[in-house]
């Protein structure tokens, strides 16, 4: 399906959701719509204005809807806007948009706080330049270039908040420029190629910064609210990743971590002060603990050789089951009736062992000297284990849903060596 054209919209650059990043709802007229939906079950609309943003700049697209009809995304094609939707738009008709207006200033918040962040990270005394950004669902991260080969520290980082801080509150106002179809020698390396002849946007933050940006961004420093670095991360040619959150999401970042706070002092048994050292003696405890059932399941697998030589002694086969066994117990038994030999000295032995709660399922483990009875027990097992699957040459390997059915798997194997 080729996409809907329509040369008549307002362009990108100009549309009422960029000239009043708080407009809510807006009235105007679709002026195209594609015939059928795509793969993905999607309608490309056309409207003449929009106060729905499309992604760009590094913002993501905005949701909200058309009438009715649910808007799931927005995106530019050159200086055009196409809305994507599950239902067909009727061409010329007068429409009423209305924004998903948490996601909006959510994503205002983000943005203008990046620009923040990065204007005064590329300032002195810390001259790191920001040389890419994301808008994530959760945090933002700015990548920061190295001053001199060197990152910015930890303190650096510290009093750059804090001053970022002090800005938010003193609450300078946000101004945004619109330059109609610049020229193209005047045109901003920044811009996406296909971005020709439109409306060129410039926020400034009087006093420290003044960029291009298509982008829909607060009014003045105080609808941030606050900021909060995060963590960073090295990546590629040493640049450094520095997450972040504004707004809402610093104090939604709080919530969460005052909720695990008081979900993990019941746990632990004690304030968050001394997390990190309960947290250590716990591990402490778990290794050690870890040891000695190390030691033991050892201990036990040794006395349950002696049954498996019993049971293949007096039956030719045998077949154990533990519900407290795992993968690792049931190779280290296997393991030990190899370096006992076994089946060495029974070739036509073959050793079944499963592990895991009846109702739970588990690993299982069938060995043998003779590939071909190998086979032929898996291939029984498999006819009375729920969910059975598995497989491998002399070492049959495998996984089953459930055990309910080990009785009549027990009785069939029997039989085999039984005929």
């Amino acid at each position: 399906m080729s996409p809907v054209q329509a040369p008549d919209q307002v362009p990108v650059g100009a549309l009422a959701c960029q000239k009043d990043t708080f407009l809510k709802s807006f009235t105007t007229q679709c002026i195209g719509c594609s015939e059928k939906p795509d793969k993905k079950g999607f309608y490309e609309v056309l409207l003449f204005d929009t106060v729905l943003f499309p992604e760009g700049g590094g913002q993501p697209f905005d949701t909200g809807y058309i009438d009715d009809v649910q808007v799931y995304n927005v995106q530019r094609r050159g200086l055009q806007h196409v809305h994507f939707t599950k239902q067909p738009i009727a061409v010329n008709k007068q429409v009423t948009l209305t924004v998903d207006w948490d996601r909006r200033f959510d994503h205002v918040q983000q943005h203008t706080g990046q620009h923040l962040l990065s204007a005064v990270l590329e300032q002195e005394p810390y001259k790191f330049e920001t040389v890419g950004w994301n808008l994530g669902e959760k945090l933002c991260y700015v990548e920061l270039k190295p001053n001199e080969g060197k990152l910015p520290t930890e303190e650096q980082l510290q009093t750059a908040e804090q001053k970022i801080n002090t800005m938010i509150a003193a609450g300078s106002p946000i101004i945004t420029h619109a330059e109609c179809n610049a020229a193209d020698e005047n045109r901003p390396d920044s811009l996406p190629s296909d971005y020709r002849g439109g409306v060129i946007r410039t926020i400034e933050i009087p006093g420290l910064d003044k960029n291009p940006c298509c982008g829909t961004h607060a009014k003045d420093l105080a609808q941030l609210q606050s900021i909060k670095f995060l963590h960073t991360e090295k990546i590629r040619s040493n640049n450094l990743r520095l997450f972040f959150v504004v707004g809402r999401r610093v104090l939604d970042l709080l919530d969460s971590s005052y909720k695990t706070c008081k979900t993990l002092t019941g746990l632990l048994s004690c304030g968050p002060e001394d997390f990190a050292l309960q947290v250590t003696r716990l591990q402490n405890l778990q290794r050690a603990q870890a040891k000695t059932i190390k030691r033991l399941m050892a201990e036990l697998a040794s006395h349950a050789v002696t049954e498996l030589t019993e049971q293949i002694n007096k039956s030719g086969y045998a077949m154990v089951h533990r519900e407290d066994a795992d993968m690792d117990y049931l190779s280290l038994l296997g393991s030990l009736a190899k370096e006992q030999k076994l089946l060495e000295e029974n070739d036509k032995a073959v050793i079944v062992l499963a592990g895991g709660e009846q109702s739970a399922g588990g690993p299982i483990i069938v060995l043998g000297a003779n590939d071909e009875k190998v086979k032929k027990t898996a291939q029984t097992l498999t006819q009375h284990l729920d969910g059975l699957k598995g497989g491998g040459k002399g070492r049959w390997q495998g996984k089953c849903k459930t055990w309910k059915g080990w009785e009549n798997a027990k009785d069939a194997v029997a039989a085999l060596y039984t005929a």
